[in-house]
């Protein structure tokens, strides 16, 4: 992997601006993006289609369908899915020969985000993924599916008799990608080794370049008593009827904290971005104590808007948490597909958001406020308390697994997956082709002041959103010369 050191004479030093001084450029990766030619019919999009449809069925984030003959199908999409999406799936299901049924509900006009509106849109979000939960559950207890394709992103039913899968294909582009080519068996593989290095710690150090700087104890408590998956009495708190689910990681989602709050929390530190599941906000600060949020500085509408929420539930005790105020931290995930690209075309509208690139591997999207589909969550909800929970994804995190028994593991440095360097892991990836190639981070988002030149806040941070929105159509239109912009040359990968 190439890198832009602040030692490197030829770059300008970096311009600490006031409030900003934690943030640090050294050793953050070159910027580089695919080549993704436009898909201009639905024949292009078959293989990768038929790819996840042959895959080994998986509870998880990475589609993996495991279609087989005669299987009744559900596949649920929206008007905010591209047609030619959306008739790709439909000629896999007539080649795989299964009894499907093709669902399309009318959202209205695909909308057009900024960062700000993930607040209203996990407000609504929320009650929307427990009416699922309870539809899951009728269609499972009746048997009106084996399967069932949808969303791609929140908790599913696990080891039921209906089998819930996700469907991340909102646009062409987000089909063609390698990152619906790459087999199971090396991405269970990333998952397995992944989700190893996070049980073995005993305290967990995580940073990043924008500005987290955090820490918190990965409690005995946490754990059943081999560490092999969390204690079962707290997952029964969140999950009662799933604890299948509660007790493991999600494949292409793994745990980097667990998703639960015991009476020890002490995560301590700041947690600092300029993203989150919906589109780019300008850079943003929260200070956690006993992962409690305890102030939020910045954010522009973002931060406006969840100052907001946390002034109106500051008083309010939730159920599961220590103290009162629906700000607190549960989440630090982490991504485990290095071919996951962000969107080109149409970026930031409708489900073409910020959800999709939290799986790339390496990135890890924190979340705060209540736990999602969690019995908690819904027992909240019930009582007529304030429920939804916020992200900040951490693009170039490093996540150190401190007091293993092997001693501190780098899991993640600087955005790369220790995962992908793992050499049990480029074994697999050897039996289907070039490991150098298959576990090469495709997409690396670009940053002035981190890895290209540029002021941090004058040219990003103040306004993340336009420069990401221009910095992707430049990409899309005219790749050659953006790599060559960027200092990427040549060498950029392509799924074609």
């Amino acid at each position: 992997m190439r890198y832009v050191d602040t030692d490197d004479e030829n770059k300008p030093a970096f311009p600490f601006a006031p409030g900003n001084d934690k943030i640090s450029p050294e050793r953050v990766p070159a910027a580089r993006c695919p080549h993704l030619p436009t898909v201009n019919s639905v024949d292009e999009l078959l293989p990768y289609f038929e790819n996840v449809a042959r895959r080994p069925y998986s509870p998880g984030l990475w589609p993996a369908w495991g279609l087989e003959k005669g299987e009744r199908v559900l596949l649920r999409v929206t008007n905010w899915h591209h047609p030619m999406v959306v008739e790709a799936a439909r000629l896999t299901f007539e080649k795989f020969e299964v009894d499907y049924k093709i669902e399309v509900e009318e959202k209205g006009p695909i909308p057009i985000w900024e960062g700000h509106d993930e607040v209203e849109y996990y407000l609504a979000r929320t009650p929307e993924l427990a009416r699922w939960m309870d539809e899951w559950e009728e269609f499972d207890r009746v048997g009106t599916y084996d399967k069932i394709i949808m969303g791609y992103g929140g908790p599913i039913l696990r080891e039921r008799k209906t089998k819930i899968q996700r469907f991340p294909f909102i646009t062409p582009e987000m089909v063609a990608s390698a990152a619906h080519a790459l087999p199971a068996e090396l991405l269970t593989a990333i998952d397995e080794w992944t989700w190893r290095a996070v049980r073995d710690a005993r305290t967990v150090h995580i940073t990043d370049p924008e500005g987290t700087d955090l820490r918190f104890t990965n409690h005995d408590a946490y754990w059943n008593q081999g560490r092999t998956a969390f204690n079962r009495t707290h997952v029964k708190r969140s999950y009662s009827n799933n604890v299948a689910y509660g007790e493991t990681y999600l494949p292409g989602h793994i745990w980097g904290r667990p998703h639960f709050h015991i009476p020890q929390e002490d995560g301590e530190g700041v947690i600092a971005g300029t993203m989150n599941h919906i589109a780019p906000y300008p850079r943003m600060e929260l200070e956690i104590s006993q992962s409690k949020i305890v102030e939020i500085r910045g954010g522009g509408e973002f931060g406006e808007k969840l100052r907001a929420v946390m002034e109106q539930t500051k008083d309010v005790q939730y159920p599961g948490y220590n103290t009162p105020g629906i700000m607190q931290w549960w989440e630090a995930s982490i991504g485990t597909n290095p071919k996951v690209h962000r969107p080109r075309e149409g970026y930031a509208q409708g489900y073409n958001c910020g959800l999709y690139e939290r799986t790339r591997s390496g990135i890890i999207h924190i979340g705060f406020g209540t736990v999602i589909s969690a019995d908690t969550e819904r027992q909240a909800a019930r009582e007529g308390k304030t429920v939804g929970h916020w992200h900040v994804h951490l693009n170039y995190p490093t996540y150190i697994a401190e007091g293993t028994p092997d001693g501190d593991r780098v899991v993640i440095e600087n955005g790369r997956l220790g995962a992908l360097d793992a050499p049990e892991v480029r074994e697999i990836a050897a039996k289907y082709g070039d490991p150098d190639e298959l576990l090469r981070e495709d997409w690396i988002p670009a940053v002035p002041g981190l890895n290209l030149p540029g002021d941090y806040d004058r040219d990003y941070a103040s306004d993340p959103l336009d420069f990401t929105l221009t910095e992707l159509d430049i990409c899309r239109k005219w790749h050659p010369l953006f790599m060559r912009m960027i200092g990427a040359g040549q060498d950029s990968p392509s799924c074609h």
